[in-house]
């Protein structure tokens, strides 16, 4: 081994022999279309790597003659090409035995897929990268969503011709580290038009269609997504009912009745909207099964397996005993149920089995099986208008009402944490858009110290903040009358769930930029994952941290563009613990509290469904036309603690199904709240309405009969209800709400959600 001067050992020489001890470590930058950005980040971040002193070359490189790449080769090594003769053709592959020779830390590689040159050691470049980790020695690379084997053949008909150059999945699923790289797919057509892309495809053909790219970009999503999942699950140890990470996994109980077909089919419809993962489970009770039983149970088994689910047949004397077992053990997020066939005093004598599940697990919800089939297949529809969109500006959910009202543009750039380089990134674009002659200010910037993102700020014009006196302190706001007097075409305003200080005219920043979308100026803004108002209780049951700043979902689903800035967990606490996000003195509570790595991926997860899942409800034709079924969700709810997380649910549900959305609040007759109770009551009208739906208000005696009747009276089609919160003994002795809509509403399916803010 190498040594220092003073006689002890090189530290890059000790890294060294430890990656070659335990192999290379692989990371792929991962794009769903050539010209988002990948050789260019994956340069980036080899320019930073050589800034820290790692030993780093580039093996192999297509910069396709873009200035902006080539100027990231400037001070790295490049191992040359060596030419490859075939007949009377020469190549120029990649040198795999000079890279073995020079044996540095890290090599970069771009194009995973490519095919070598006739006569070279490996017919394809993901087999010299092996080799290379073989070594010991560390490989970043880029990849296109397309050449992934298990995707090649859709993207093929997608394109409209073969893709060629494939990559097996298990490279991808043995890298170390995935990071998407993203853009629009508008961003992708411009850079097509304005000649960027290495390409003969003109707009609107093959693989330069807006719908075709919406597909793969919606792929490559979930494809990191699921990455960041099985990591998660390797790593839990939490030995908890209730879901590691934020995909759902859904458990369909059958048994040999050959009705259990329904349910099976009506859990992977649900699997399919909600991208989850699907079980189904059967538990076996006598010692042997009858040769019909044993026939319906293999039909069950093929029926699933045909939908890329899983059958498992497990024995047992009590069946939810092992439903609950296998529940935690697999972080099963939702049981999939038929309704009850006991009578009242049956299960007042044995039990509910969905009350049992239900108070013996956490974080898990119950989906009753109604007895008719659901409409979540119906065509599309225009998106209804709810009355709380008509008193907007620009928030609308519909491009062409908001292009009518003269609205601005907005982009936002997401990220799921603080730190992952959002504000870089809109101050990168801001330049380009300078260069290109776009009357662009900085409307509020926060650089929160970081000196690389405080550099980008120059040479932009900065609106400055104004200072607001409040409890005795100054504090600096956006100034949005002076961005809206000097009147430009984009402004970039950052942290979009801030809270204004009392006296701003607006209570949020969201608002201000609601405001300057109304003025026709194209806005440019950021935020985190978290701060998104319907994910919030699910950020609190997944972090435990309570996010006090939201922003109604709305807002970004009414956006003209959202790009995610990916960075894996690992990463951001490096970025953490180097002072890059926050003050030295805050680095230590927050790796401690909300930066812990579990966190951060779980966040990163989220945000990578979320915008997946936000693109899969869009029309490619518009980007605000959401496909919107006939269906009815009807949440009902009390001023319990867990109001919030039902109305939230509920617009999870609906927003993936194309559902209107009702929240029910049923008072007893001639009651009137108090104070404390009108206050919390507006509070939830106010959050309905800014997640889209309609609040309604009854006053009965009878709160099952009411949830009846409102499910009749607006042709209810779903039905999200809360866990009962009555011991066995209240419920003999007084009844139980839950049980008497479940055998009144038989036709419905009904979510019992089960409650983490447990009293």
């Amino acid at each position: 081994m190498q040594c220092q001067e003073d006689g002890r050992p090189d530290p890059q020489a000790l890294l060294r022999q430890l990656i070659q001890l335990s192999g290379g470590r692989h990371k792929i930058f991962l794009g769903f279309a050539p010209g988002v950005g990948k050789t260019y980040r994956m340069l980036r971040e080899a320019q930073a790597l050589r800034r820290k002193g790692v030993d780093l070359v580039i093996g192999a490189i297509e910069t396709h003659g873009r200035p902006e790449t080539e100027a990231l080769l400037t001070d790295l090594e490049v191992i040359p090409l060596r030419p490859v003769t075939r007949g009377e053709a020469t190549f120029l592959e990649m040198d795999l035995d000079a890279i073995l020779e020079r044996r540095p830390a890290t090599v970069v590689i771009d194009e995973l897929a490519h095919s070598n040159a006739p006569g070279s050691l490996h017919q394809k470049r993901y087999e010299d990268v092996e080799a290379l980790l073989t070594a010991g020695i560390s490989v970043i690379s880029a990849l296109n969503i397309q050449h992934l084997e298990s995707v090649a053949d859709t993207a093929a008909r997608l394109i409209g011709a073969p893709v060629s150059e494939r990559v097996p999945d298990r490279i991808l699923s043995s890298a170390g580290e995935v990071q998407l790289v993203d853009a629009s797919p508008e961003v992708v057509l411009e850079r097509l038009t304005q000649g960027k892309l290495y390409t003969h495809q003109p707009a609107g053909t093959g693989f330069f269609r807006t719908s075709t790219l919406m597909f793969l970009r919606e792929l490559a999503l979930r494809t990191v997504a699921q990455k960041v999942d099985t990591a998660i699950l390797g790593q839990s140890s939490q030995g908890l009912a209730g879901p590691a990470g934020v995909r759902e996994r859904i458990l369909v109980a059958v048994s040999t009745n050959p009705a259990s077909e329904r349910l099976i089919r009506r859990g992977v419809r649900i699997a399919q909207f909600l991208d989850a993962d699907f079980t189904v489970l059967h538990v076996q009770t006598q010692a042997q099964l009858t040769p019909d039983q044993q026939a319906i149970l293999d039909s069950h088994a093929k029926l699933a397996e045909e939908a890329g689910g899983t059958f498992v047949n497990l024995k047992g004397s009590n069946i939810v005993r092992v439903l609950i077992q296998f529940v935690v053990e697999k972080n099963v997020t939702q049981v999939v149920v038929g309704e009850s066939l006991r009578s009242p005093w049956e299960e007042l004598v044995r039990g509910s089995v969905v009350n049992q599940l239900l108070r013996t697990t956490s974080n898990l919800d119950v989906l009753v099986v109604g007895e008719n089939e659901s409409t979540v297949d119906a065509s599309p529809l225009l998106t209804p208008q709810n009355p709380a969109f008509v008193q907007r500006e620009c928030f609308l959910p519909l491009d062409g009402e908001r292009r009518t009202r003269g609205c601005g543009r907005h982009k936002v750039y997401l990220g799921a944490a603080p730190g992952v380089g959002k504000t870089y990134a809109m101050l990168s674009e801001a330049h380009e858009l300078a260069a290109r002659g776009v009357d662009v200010v900085c409307g509020v910037i926060e650089t929160h110290g970081r000196a690389e993102t405080a550099a980008l700020v120059e040479g932009l014009e900065v609106i400055p903040k104004k200072t607001m006196p409040y409890q005795g302190k100054f504090f600096a706001e956006l100034d949005r009358e002076a961005v809206l007097e000097r009147s430009p075409m984009t402004a970039l305003i950052d942290e979009l769930a801030h809270t204004n200080i009392p006296g701003c005219g607006t209570a949020k920043r969201y608002q201000d930029v609601e405001k300057l979308l109304g003025a026709g100026i194209d806005v440019i803004s950021t935020m985190n994952v978290q701060h998104l108002e319907s994910l919030n209780t699910l950020v609190e049951r997944t972090t435990g941290v309570k996010v006090r700043e939201t922003v109604p979902d709305l807002v970004l689903e009414c956006a003209d563009e959202v790009v995610l800035i990916d960075l894996p967990a690992e990463e951001l606490c490096q970025r953490m613990r180097e002072g890059k996000i926050y003050d030295p003195a805050k680095i230590e509570q927050a790796l401690t509290n909300f930066f812990r790595p579990e966190n951060l991926s779980a966040l990163r997860e989220l945000a990578l469904r979320e915008l997946a899942d936000e693109f899969s409800t869009r029309q490619p034709e518009g980007t605000g036309t959401r496909r919107v079924t006939d269906e009815v969700l009807l949440v009902c709810i009390n001023l319990r603690p867990n109001a919030q997380q039902l109305i939230r649910r509920g617009v999870r549900i609906a927003k993936r199904i194309g559902a209107r959305l009702l929240v029910a609040f049923i008072a007893p007759p001639n009651s009137k709240p108090t104070p404390t109770e009108q206050q919390e009551l507006d509070k939830l009208r106010r959050l309905i309405e800014e997640l889209g739906g309609t609040y309604l208000e009854r006053h009965s005696a009878n709160v099952a009969d009411t949830i009846v009747e409102i499910t009749r009276e607006e042709s209810v089609t779903k039905l999200v209800l809360g866990e009962s919160r009555r011991s066995a003994w209240e419920e003999a002795l007084k009844g139980s709400v839950l049980e008497q809509v479940l055998r009144r509403t038989r036709s419905l399916d009904t979510l019992i959600v089960g409650n983490f803010e447990r009293d």
